[in-house]
């Protein structure tokens, strides 16, 4: 057995030093291989199917944190990489497929390095300067002209015509409704997905939609000049409970031994019911919101007072509407006040597709009702959708955009090249496998708009080395992103990326012991 191969049980091994990295890396290029072909508007999809209990389910995707999602679930080492994809995407809603490819692109470049006895050390201290150049020439590039919230859609659609213009215009409302202080509060816009209708039937809602019917049939369907009451407590009398120290509860008998007990004990309970409502009808509520149960006759005693309840609502529906609305969630209803209300326009219930929904209208949020005539097309509109969102909450913040088609990453990696030679040894080894990787950009664009690597390549490394800086990919091949069919990224989102980047390749690159189960008993997605 190898020096750096242990078993340390009959199922548990553990690989150590050099093996440990070449699994990493190995890892990593496996991941760039399976989502390169996904990038840019003429990107490849990909079929990733799974069980889910019994049901066998069956996604088309070129979306990268999807793919990632399912090689993680065979090769745990992965994982990483795919929390990274996921936090990127979190982040700034964008380019989490360059991210996979450049990122991969440095783990084989520091695969191939250490093959020639280059430490790990060194190659980060090289790609640390790389890293550092790579975002001063970025700065460089910097476009006179901002990135407006039109030009955010199209970079998210990326050409493919997922979003309509009536989708177009109602995230351009929702975010003009969730702005503040100079920027976009992203809890204020919310999205929800029902197949089974085309997309143009997609509609925004000023305010929150919660999946839910009333719980009382005899509540109204439409309230106007609504109070709302966030409850995060059971509207319930509780039920008469004995304990016996060390014994617990007990059964109880109740003997009836004269006329008109039970009536007496109906009244008392409707007495308790009441004064559980009294206090939200003192503030005013007409509107309740509850996070956990609201029993059937306290239901009845709303409904008495002309209210309207929901009641076992998910966290995330009211935390939507307490944003929404205003108002403050309350566990202690008998000290409810009326500044804890919050305030909404106008609720109605609406069936779609059958299931009841309660729409709730109000200033301050908005939710995206996204239709789709199949599971794959709805999730597809609701990834596109959520980066739009994250992109244009991030032009709020820096809108500063440069040429894109790979340009401006053909132009860091034509200046790397150049800055390579300043360093002596095997740092400069570094500097050029980062440059290698930004590289990595333009060609995947080049395999995915069909072109020929021989002549487009070098052509594209020709410009650059005379100065035409905007020279990209495009339909044509190389293309002046200056022209009309000319694209332009963001630059916090490309600078953001390559930070990103260079950070889980120093967190693998020092990995030089990994433990792993041998058979893992496949437990899938439910």
């Amino acid at each position: 057995m190898s020096a750096d191969t242990e078993t340390i049980s009959p199922n548990v091994g553990r690989l150590k030093g050099r093996k440990a990295w070449a699994q990493n890396l190995n890892l990593a290029a496996i991941s760039a291989a399976k989502v390169e072909s996904s990038l840019g508007p003429k990107g490849a999809y990909k079929m990733v199917t799974y069980t889910r209990g019994p049901e066998r389910v069956i996604k088309v995707t070129k979306d990268a944190v999807e793919v990632l999602g399912e090689l993680e679930i065979q090769y745990p080492a992965v994982k990483t990489l795919a929390e990274s994809a996921r936090i990127h995407r979190q982040d700034v809603g964008d380019g989490v497929t360059t991210f996979v490819i450049i990122i991969s692109s440095l783990l084989r470049g520091a695969d191939d390095l250490m093959k020639k006895k280059t430490h790990p050390n060194v190659i980060l201290s090289g790609y640390l300067s790389a890293a550092k150049e790579a975002s001063r020439v970025f700065n460089q590039a910097v476009l006179p002209e901002v990135v407006d919230d039109d030009e955010v859609l199209d970079m998210a659609d990326c050409g493919r015509g997922i979003l309509t213009p009536g989708i177009r215009a109602d995230l351009k409302r929702a975010a003009l409704r969730a702005e503040s202080q100079g920027g976009i509060d992203l809890k204020r816009i919310r999205v929800v997905t029902k197949y089974g209708a085309s997309t143009a039937d997609s509609k925004l809602v000023k305010g929150v939609l919660v999946r839910k019917d009333r719980v009382d049939q005899g509540m109204a369907t439409e309230l106007s000049d609504v109070k709302v009451a966030v409850l995060n407590t059971v509207m319930d009398v509780k039920p008469l409970e004995l304990l016996m120290k060390g014994k617990g509860a007990f059964k109880l008998k109740w003997d009836i031994t004269e006329n008109g007990q039970i009536s007496k004990f109906k009244r008392e309970e409707s007495r308790l019911n009441a004064n559980l409502v009294a206090p939200l009808a003192k503030v005013g509520a007409n509107l309740v919101i509850c996070r956990g149960k609201i029993a059937p006759l306290v239901a009845e005693e709303m409904s008495r007072l002309g209210m309207m309840a929901f009641s076992s609502v998910d966290v995330a529906d009211v935390d939507a509407v307490a944003e929404a609305t205003g108002a403050t969630s309350i566990g202690d209803v008998p000290n409810i006040e009326p500044k804890d209300l919050g305030r909404a326009d106008r609720v109605t219930m609406e069936k779609i597709e059958g299931i009841d929904y309660a729409v709730i209208e109000a200033a301050k949020g908005s939710t995206l009702l996204l239709r789709g005539s199949s599971v794959a097309e709805t999730q597809d509109l609701e990834r596109v959708v959520k980066n739009c969102i994250r992109l244009m909450a991030g032009i709020r913040k820096d809108a500063k955009a440069a040429w894109g088609g790979g340009a401006t990453y053909m132009r860091a990696a034509t200046r790397l090249r150049e800055y390579a030679l300043e360093f002596p040894g095997k740092e400069q080894m570094a500097i050029l496998a980062f440059a290698d990787a930004l590289e990595e950009v333009p060609s995947a664009l080049i395999g995915n708009f069909g072109l020929s690597f021989s002549k487009v390549l070098p052509e594209l490394r020709s410009y650059h080395a005379r100065g035409m800086n905007s020279m990209g990919i495009s339909y044509g091949g190389c293309v002046d992103m200056k022209g009309k069919d000319g694209v332009r990224d963001l630059v916090l989102n490309n600078k953001v990326l390559l930070s990103r980047a260079y950070e889980v390749a120093k967190l693998l690159l020092r990995v030089d012991e990994y433990i792993y189960v041998k058979e893992l008993a496949m437990v899938h997605k439910q």
